[in-house]
Protein backbone atom coordinates (compact mmCIF):
# COMPACT_ATOMS: atom_id res chain seq x y z
CA UNK A 1 0.00 0.00 0.00
CA UNK A 2 1.39 3.52 -0.66
CA UNK A 3 1.03 5.52 2.09
CA UNK A 4 0.45 8.95 0.01
CA UNK A 5 -2.84 7.64 -1.38
CA UNK A 6 -5.90 7.84 0.76
CA UNK A 7 -7.20 4.92 2.22
CA UNK A 8 -10.55 5.98 1.26
CA UNK A 9 -11.03 8.62 -1.09
CA UNK A 10 -13.02 11.95 -0.17
CA UNK A 11 -14.91 13.90 -2.58
CA UNK A 12 -13.18 17.49 -3.13
CA UNK A 13 -16.08 19.14 -2.11
CA UNK A 14 -16.59 17.90 0.95
CA UNK A 15 -13.24 19.35 2.68
CA UNK A 16 -12.75 22.94 2.72
CA UNK A 17 -9.39 24.84 0.92
CA UNK A 18 -7.50 24.50 4.29
CA UNK A 19 -8.16 20.53 4.45
CA UNK A 20 -6.96 20.23 0.67
CA UNK A 21 -3.89 22.24 1.82
CA UNK A 22 -3.21 19.71 4.82
CA UNK A 23 -3.86 16.57 2.20
CA UNK A 24 -1.69 18.03 -0.60
CA UNK A 25 1.11 18.53 1.91
CA UNK A 26 0.71 14.92 3.36
CA UNK A 27 0.60 13.30 -0.38
CA UNK A 28 3.45 15.23 -1.56
CA UNK A 29 5.93 14.35 1.56
CA UNK A 30 7.50 10.89 1.45
CA UNK A 31 9.67 11.45 4.08
CA UNK A 32 9.35 13.64 6.68
CA UNK A 33 7.15 15.55 8.50
CA UNK A 34 3.69 17.77 8.09
CA UNK A 35 2.93 20.47 11.05
CA UNK A 36 -0.97 21.99 11.10
CA UNK A 37 -0.96 24.83 13.27
CA UNK A 38 -4.40 25.63 14.77
CA UNK A 39 -5.98 29.20 16.03
CA UNK A 40 -9.34 28.69 17.40
CA UNK A 41 -9.52 25.41 16.44
CA UNK A 42 -9.34 27.15 12.54
CA UNK A 43 -6.16 25.48 10.05
CA UNK A 44 -3.92 28.58 9.64
CA UNK A 45 -0.51 27.51 9.01
CA UNK A 46 0.74 24.00 7.14
CA UNK A 47 4.35 23.41 7.61
CA UNK A 48 6.28 20.82 5.76
CA UNK A 49 9.29 19.44 6.44
CA UNK A 50 10.57 17.17 3.82
CA UNK A 51 14.00 14.78 4.74
CA UNK A 52 16.72 14.04 1.91
CA UNK A 53 17.85 10.29 2.47
CA UNK A 54 21.32 10.56 1.20
CA UNK A 55 23.55 7.84 -0.28
CA UNK A 56 26.81 6.85 2.68
CA UNK A 57 29.16 6.65 -0.51
CA UNK A 58 28.75 10.13 -1.64
CA UNK A 59 28.41 11.66 1.59
CA UNK A 60 32.03 9.86 3.11
CA UNK A 61 34.82 12.96 3.20
CA UNK A 62 37.05 12.78 0.32
CA UNK A 63 40.50 11.49 1.24
CA UNK A 64 42.91 14.69 0.96
CA UNK A 65 39.96 16.66 1.19
CA UNK A 66 40.41 19.67 4.01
Amino acid sequence: MDPRKPVSPVPPAAVSPQEQAVLEALRATPYGSVEVVLHQSRIVQVVRTEKVKLDPDLSAPVAGAR
